[in-house]
């Protein structure tokens, strides 16, 4: 995956979890805290609420791993100088 469709399925994910976090009036992270110490009941919602609060988590730790990655080549690349960021089409290519 690229850095450009982690950073779509993060969008993504968010849209998911901001209708979920209205719909039950609590944010994703305590809900969260909450299943996973069993004081809320399972039923579908909560399982896909589940998936997508997990699928994020992993999608930000591989964005942060590519990103570190990224910012790397791009410090060794500007030496002293100012880093520069080059719009998506170049960026999305980083892996």
């Amino acid at each position: 995956m690229t850095l450009n469709e982690i950073i779509q399925d993060i969008h993504g994910l968010d849209a998911e979890l901001a209708e979920l976090e209205r719909r039950y009036g609590l944010l994703s992270a305590d809900f969260y805290h909450l299943y996973k110490t069993g004081e809320i009941e399972q039923s579908r919602d909560f399982i896909q609420w589940v998936g997508y609060y997990e699928a994020k988590i992993a999608r930000e730790a591989r964005y942060r791993d590519l990103m570190y990655e990224y910012l790397r080549k791009l410090r060794e690349s500007a030496g002293l100088g100012a880093l520069r960021l080059i719009p998506s089409s170049s960026a999305s290519g980083a892996s």
